[in-house]
């Protein structure tokens, strides 16, 4: 039997005891191995936990950084803090101050932090609502959006369902429902009338690059029945489309090696196509 030094088995039983503190509160500080994104999310997640209180669910990191997608020049961070009650007017001001503040500034292009009432996420329905919207660009500042309803919601809770982390909170399975997959095709065919409608929208889309790339993913999405990153989906469907310099051209602007505009009418052509299209592999449920 091979013996270590008590100094190494002391080590190694001081890292373990590490990992599971971690594990038990949720995060912890290794998620990433990078230090910006990690502190940036530690110190987020405290934030928000100071702020709310016993009003807090949880918090959850989805998007890019969840599924493998992450750009650090083009993509933000999104996030989901789930509450079990409205937010007062007070503590929405208050999160706008500390948001503000040069220690709260997100890595990547930005933040977009979406606060959701806890019924809405643990049975979902086919029209949910958010709370309210925080949206924090390099350069910009804090733009917000008082409650409403957005059934792209549909799009952000599957991807929590799927591959979203929890920063602080109650675990994903006891917070976040399934959502029917024929729900979730509505909604994403709702993004690209969106985007067929603000093709080159200034703030959204100026290259026209996120209306081609979301389209792939639909389109990935109807063919195979799960929700896949952007860059995913343009992979998948960069040899089904005929056109396949405009995906291509699409994922050089969001790898930042090109920053010249799609030509429109081929966006359009993508974005028609998969509007169109009939879904062949959606069961009832994820």
């Amino acid at each position: 039997m091979t013996s270590f030094p008590l100094q190494v088995e002391r080590q190694s039983i001081t890292i373990l005891i590490s990992i599971i503190t971690s594990l038990q509160h949720g995060w912890g500080k290794m998620l990433y191995m990078d230090d910006q994104i990690d502190d940036y999310l530690d110190r987020l997640a405290t934030t928000l936990q100071s702020l709310l209180k016993k009003q807090l669910t949880g918090v959850y990191l989805s998007g890019s950084l969840v599924m493998d997608d992450w750009i650090p020049t083009n993509s933000d961070v999104d996030v989901m803090c789930i509450v079990d009650r409205p937010l007062k007017d007070s503590v929405k001001l208050k999160l706008v101050d500390q948001l503000a503040e040069e220690r709260l500034d997100p890595p990547g292009s930005g933040l977009e932090l979406v606060f959701v009432l806890e019924d809405e996420v643990i049975k979902p329905h086919s029209l949910p609502s958010y709370e309210y919207v925080l949206t924090f660009q390099q350069n910009i500042g804090v733009k917000v959006k008082e409650e409403g309803m957005d059934e792209g919601l549909l799009m952000d809770f599957t991807i929590c369902y799927q591959s979203g982390k929890t920063l602080i909170g109650k675990p994903i399975e006891e917070v976040f429902g399934v959502v029917p997959k024929p729900w979730l095709n509505e909604a994403m065919k709702g993004s690209l009338r969106w985007h067929k409608a603000h093709v080159f929208h200034p703030f959204y889309d100026p290259y026209g690059h996120e209306a081609v790339l979301n389209a792939c993913r639909t389109w990935c999405f109807k063919e195979n029945g799960r929700m896949t990153s952007k860059t995913k989906g343009a992979l998948w469907a960069v040899s089904r489309w005929s056109d396949s310099d405009v995906v291509s051209h699409a994922l050089s602007i969001r790898e930042g090696s090109r920053t010249d505009r799609l030509d429109e009418e081929r966006v359009h052509a993508i974005l028609d196509h998969v509007m169109m299209m009939q879904s062949t592999k959606l069961k009832a449920f994820i």
